[in-house]
């Protein structure tokens, strides 16, 4: 599951058109971000369609984007990239995010109270597989791989006085999971038919001339 996930990117907020065609839309976008051309972008999508999730029926949003990179380098290049600099399609904001299947983020759910707290507080952190965390807090890396240890950390971050709060964002937690759950079991019905398809500059620019070098 983890390594089919490993060649998808979700693109939540592209305005949806009648006729549209996703594979040129997406090429040309990424085209741009990446600095590339669009026909060797063309040659890096495995698939491209449209998904209907609750998230995108909740806040009124397109239907999302998926996308199946041919290779995984080049997703995980765009990522990086969106995550740092953004992306933007007709003057709109666009959220790339990593596909996580359903039995990993099923094992990351008790843990989600801490996640959702360093991402309050803009607290860097990522995930090991497959529920184990790394944070890195005061110049620190801090690695957790017990519930114990994510109490104790989050109880060191807010003060234990206000560990009851840790109940609240489970309630806001299960409700959201349920409706993953229920996005998971509908997708295959509601996908539409695919589409076959130094410096912080110098990092970037290192990033994006990798993609032409397998």
């Amino acid at each position: 599951e983890m390594d089919q996930a490993a060649f998808y990117l979700r693109f939540q907020n592209v305005e949806e058109t009648k006729e549209e065609n996703l594979e040129i839309i997406m090429a040309e976008l990424i085209a741009e971000k990446l600095e590339r051309e669009k026909d060797e972008i063309l040659n890096e999508l495995d698939e491209v369609y449209r998904a209907s999730t609750n998230y995108a029926r909740r806040y009124r949003l397109p239907k999302e984007i998926h996308i199946r990179f041919a290779r995984k380098k080049v997703r995980d290049i765009l990522h990086k990239i969106a995550s740092e600099e953004g992306i933007q399609y007709r003057g709109k904001e666009i959220q790339v995010l990593k596909q996580v299947p359903r039995r990993v983020r099923e094992q990351r759910r008790d843990y989600r109270f801490l996640a959702m707290y360093l991402n309050k507080k803009n607290i860097l952190f990522r995930w090991l597989i497959p529920e184990r965390m790394l944070v890195t807090w005061e110049e620190r890396r801090i690695r957790i791989d017990t519930l114990e240890r994510a109490q104790e950390f989050y109880e060191q971050l807010i003060g234990p006085e206000e560990s009851s709060s840790k109940e609240e964002l489970e309630s806001n937690i299960q409700e959201e999971e349920q409706e993953k759950t229920v996005e998971d079991t509908q997708r295959t019905e509601q996908k539409e038919p695919s589409t076959k398809i130094k410096t912080q500059r110098e990092i970037r620019a290192t990033r994006r001339q990798e993609i032409r070098y397998k």
